[in-house]
């Protein structure tokens, strides 16, 4: 091992890299306060304990955990929205809608080093967490297709689903809460072989085995909803394709469904429970955006809450705009200058007056002008002065007057 080597799945951001991130970053929280999301911010290291009896098996598996000085078990952030569960506990209004956001690092613990993945990422994301209905879910979607605009993506789709249209299915079917899980991943997957033969092994009614193998092709535009619809009885899944019809009819009233389609095979599992999505890049085969309802989950803290909210992978989505040419080159200095030391007074004030306009200057430590202006040249940098006495000299371009 390298003496000066991370370890896999984390990475330095350098300038460039660094000023795009912040750019995107500040993009997307303009667009979250613009609908009213207030930001927060949480610690990075929490009690395990406190998320232990709402993390499934494979979430713990996942989690960095370490220990305290006094033998209590850490974990370090997993899943911001876990967090936000926590805070409405004690620290949000359950009798009000509290919209808030989020830009932090979370981690994943892999052990697999020959993956693509990430152990330490950016994420950027919004919750609503309050009785807000098909209207919270339709302010979801929205403010997820205007912060991927708003970053500078052009080509994406968000792909809609809803959760209970399956739960309806499976709950009318007979099926136990354990085998529902084990069903709802195998579609998820798109493993019909493994549905169909599942499905025969629990004596599932045909009716029903139907239904469920259905799934993966009910995907599409408004049409698709019809055809759920049919064949279909208990009232849970009917009223889940209601509420997303809702939500699909107000996009394209608005002119947005171009950005959507639906699938009622993404079964996101965890803790959703209701709408769910997930945003592609035609430029980048991993998904950038997720999220959904989650109505339960605040009651795992002791505050029951609806609650519906999406997530932003930063770095995924830097990688899609890379690819779509969409990321900028910055102009770090504007100008670069020398002096010669013997009016402190006069270089403060000019260089001061400069910077007040917006302007970053780079102070060079070196001597004479032809120095100066092999530096500005390897650096790209248009403006250069030295300053003699109280003279300002321009050896490079010209004083800039306009930010």
């Amino acid at each position: 091992m390298k003496k000066f080597q991370l370890p896999f799945g984390v990475q330095d951001f350098m300038p460039s890299e660094c000023y795009n991130k912040i750019a995107v970053e500040q993009k997307l929280a303009a667009v979250f306060a613009a609908h009213g999301f207030l930001r927060v911010s949480m610690p990075a290291i929490e009690f395990f304990d406190a998320y232990d009896r709402v993390l499934d098996r494979s979430a713990v598996k996942k989690t960095f955990k370490t220990t305290d000085s006094d033998g209590s078990l850490l974990m370090l952030r997993f899943d911001p929205t876990l967090q936000i569960c926590r805070m409405a506990e004690s620290k949000l209004e359950p009798e009000l809608i509290n919209k808030v956001y989020y830009l932090e690092n979370s981690y994943e613990y892999i052990s697999d080093e020959t993956t693509a993945r990430s152990r330490e990422f950016p994420q950027a994301g919004v919750e609503l967490l309050g009785n807000s209905g098909s209207a919270g879910d339709m302010e979801i979607v929205v403010t997820a297709i205007e912060s991927l605009l708003a970053a500078g993506l052009g080509d994406f789709m968000l792909e809609l689903g809803q959760v209970d249209y399956f739960n309806g299915i499976a709950m009318e079917s007979g099926l136990s809460d354990s085998d529902a899980g084990e069903l709802r991943a195998l579609i998820n997957k798109k493993d019909m072989l493994g549905v169909e033969i599942f499905l025969r092994d629990k004596n599932v009614n045909e009716k029903f085995v139907a239904q469920f193998l259905k799934l993966p092709s009910l995907f599409g535009d408004c049409e698709v909803f019809e055809r759920a619809r049919a064949g279909v009885c208990n009232e849970r899944s009917l009223n889940a394709i209601d509420g997303l019809e809702t939500v699909v009819n107000a996009l394209k009233a608005a002119g947005l469904d171009k950005y959507v389609s639906v699938d009622l095979g993404l079964l996101r599992g965890e803790y959703y429970t209701g709408m769910v999505m997930k945003g592609f890049s035609s430029e980048f085969g991993m998904p950038i955006l997720d999220g959904g309802r989650y109505d339960g989950l605040c009651s795992s803290f002791g505050s029951p809450m609806p609650a519906v909210g999406f997530c932003i992978g930063v770095k995924r989505l830097l990688i899609a705009l890379e690819k779509e040419l969409k990321l900028t080159t910055p102009k770090f200095i504007d100008c670069a200058y020398i002096s010669d030391g013997k009016s402190f007074k006069k270089e403060y004030e000019y260089v001061s007056k400069l910077r007040s306009k917006g302007f970053a200057l780079e102070k060079l430590f070196a001597d004479g002008e032809n120095a100066l202006e092999e530096y500005c040249e390897t650096k790209g940098i248009e403006n250069a002065f030295s300053i003699t006495g109280n003279a300002v000299k321009y050896v490079r371009g010209k004083e800039p007057c306009d930010k």
